[in-house]
């Protein structure tokens, strides 16, 4: 009985030591992955976009008259809307901004729209449709902590005919502004 007894000693002993070298290869083989791990490697940064609407979100026209394409300088017949967008963070990024048209009375094809950028420069134009979202410019640059100010006009195209057909018709939308991130720090 004593040999058996000597065994179960020694099997303890042998089961101890087992578990020791375990934990410790375990917790060598821990830090040196941690030691050796870059700090970049696990970096991440988000950045924080803010959208000032310096006259309000929403958009809405009506008492529209036909017109060829305006500029800043036109005081009739367009509708202006001038909104900026922040980015309060560390990150770059490209803006994509949409008109997201709620309603629209007008014919087909009859709102045209233009965006300028703060140095007054058009950076866009199209058409607005009668429904849905138009992307009015893709791949704008931010770049971190700044501001990208903008104006859009809005206004009812010529056609050289009798366009009397539109007089009260409304449009109602609304900005929606989408980033994406660029650059990492």
């Amino acid at each position: 009985m004593q040999s058996k007894s000597k065994s179960d000693v020694f099997y303890l002993i042998l089961l101890v030591l087992t578990l020791i070298t375990m934990v410790i290869g375990i917790t060598f083989t821990y830090f040196s992955l941690v030691a050796k791990e870059k700090e970049d490697n696990t970096k991440i940064q988000t950045g924080i976009l803010s959208i000032n609407y310096v006259d309000g979100e929403s958009i809405g026209g009506s008492g529209l008259i036909p017109i060829n394409e305006p500029n800043l300088d036109t005081d009739y017949a367009v509708y202006k809307k001038k909104f900026s967008v922040r980015s309060k963070g560390t990150l770059d990024q490209v803006l994509d901004i949409y008109i997201n048209v709620t309603k629209n009375d007008f014919s087909s094809n009859a709102l045209r729209f233009a965006l300028y950028n703060n140095q007054y420069k058009k950076i866009a134009t199209g058409i607005i449709p009668s429904s849905g979202s138009v992307l009015l410019i893709s791949g704008d640059y931010l770049k971190s902590n700044s501001t990208n100010d903008y104006t859009v006009l809005i206004w009812l195209q010529e056609n050289n005919t009798n366009q009397n057909y539109e007089a009260n018709n409304m449009f109602v939308g609304g900005l929606d502004i989408t980033a994406r991130q660029i650059k990492y720090e």
